[in-house]
């Protein structure tokens, strides 16, 4: 997917700005809280319904205004050109494309694909299980037709049988699970299948960045596999009573990522941590292109966090070329930032310069 033009209006900072990105690499400089980050927002509020910054409507729309408006012209991979708005009020959301109401958030997600990474990605490699599972589930919502609706089934099963184990009602509870195991298998044999894609390309990109050790990805579905997931549910059926909830299954599943055989997030800097975030995020990207899928549109916040200049250099290099539409906001211009056919824009007091 490629966006051709974008509108904003009365989001943060900006008042109005209309911007006509190039279909590679756009550099958005100037200085802090010129509302560099609030065109990533922006952007990303068209493809996600909402802010990475804020839960909330209320911040991110401009003082003394009622709501802020976001409109794209796009284009998808076979040249066909759509529009696509959001208005978003404090309380009220409306999303339309080609004219027509969007009524789920799922549309947008696949109208406008769009990944992310900004200064706080380390918590992909930080935080609990839940940030890793939503990654690969962002993949396989892109590639699998099916599987959004294979998870929403899970999804429901899993809050219907909670509630029967708050309930205290256990038979109840057993009652689902054939169907939650039937679900399961599709859920963990998808997620099964990418991974082997996404950890090849993954150490293509280590080994452009020069990285010194071996990165693997480890998949645990959410039980002990030498079971099965029926008889999983049996087994802790007493515990899950006492506690109110399912305690195993795919909303249980863990993907580690792992350095020279360490868990990355206890074993790599700082710096190392950001550059191997970038590599799992556009390994993912990759895979979708590979699926001929619409490529993602790439948001990446402050390209000098947390990397150094040859890094930096690095990955310009290696998003040069790639089939991604790709937004970077930076303090400064990268020094090889005119060794390419990019765009660069500068933004200064909510203003397009």
């Amino acid at each position: 997917m490629k966006i051709k033009q974008l509108q904003i209006e009365n989001l943060r900072v900006i008042q109005t700005l209309t911007l006509e990105p190039g279909n590679g690499i756009n550099f958005i400089c100037g200085p802090n809280g010129a509302g560099k980050t609030s065109v990533l927002e922006a952007i990303y509020l068209l493809g996600q319904g909402k802010s990475f910054r804020h839960a909330e409507a209320g911040p991110f729309i401009r003082n003394g205004e009622t709501s802020c408006l976001v409109v794209a012209e796009t284009d998808d991979r076979l040249a066909r050109s759509s529009r696509l708005g959001i208005q978003r009020g404090r309380k009220s959301f409306l999303a339309r494309h080609g004219g027509i109401d969007i009524r789920r958030r799922s549309e947008l997600l696949r109208l406008l694909p769009v990944q992310i990474i900004t200064p706080q990605s380390h918590e992909l490699l930080e935080r609990g299980p839940e940030l890793r599972r939503r990654y690969l589930d962002f993949g396989l919502f892109h590639v699998e037709q099916s599987y959004h609706q294979v998870l929403m089934s899970y999804q429901r099963g899993i809050k219907q049988r909670n509630a029967a184990l708050r309930s205290g009602n256990g038979r109840l509870a057993i009652s689902f699970d054939e169907q939650l195991a039937g679900v399961s298998e599709t859920i963990v044999r998808l997620r099964r299948g990418i991974l082997e894609t996404i950890e090849s390309n993954l150490a293509r990109f280590m080994q452009e960045m020069s990285f010194p050790n071996e990165v693997k990805l480890q998949f645990s579905p959410g039980w002990k596999e030498d079971v099965s997931l029926e008889k999983a549910l049996k087994g802790h059926l007493e515990r899950d009573l006492a506690q109110g909830y399912t305690s195993v299954g795919p909303h249980r599943a863990e993907l580690k990522i792992l350095v020279g055989g360490r868990r990355a997030e206890k074993y790599l800097s700082r710096g190392q941590q950001k550059v191997l975030v970038y590599g799992l995020v556009l390994s993912l990207s990759q895979l979708i292109v590979e699926k001929e899928k619409e490529p993602p549109v790439l948001l990446i916040d402050d390209l000098g966090a947390e990397l150094d200049t040859l890094n930096r250099t690095r990955i310009v290099d290696y998003l040069s070329g790639r089939e991604e539409q790709v937004f970077i906001t930076s303090v400064d211009q990268p020094a090889n930032i005119h060794d390419r056919d990019n765009a660069v824009f500068h933004v200064e007091h909510g203003c397009l310069q």
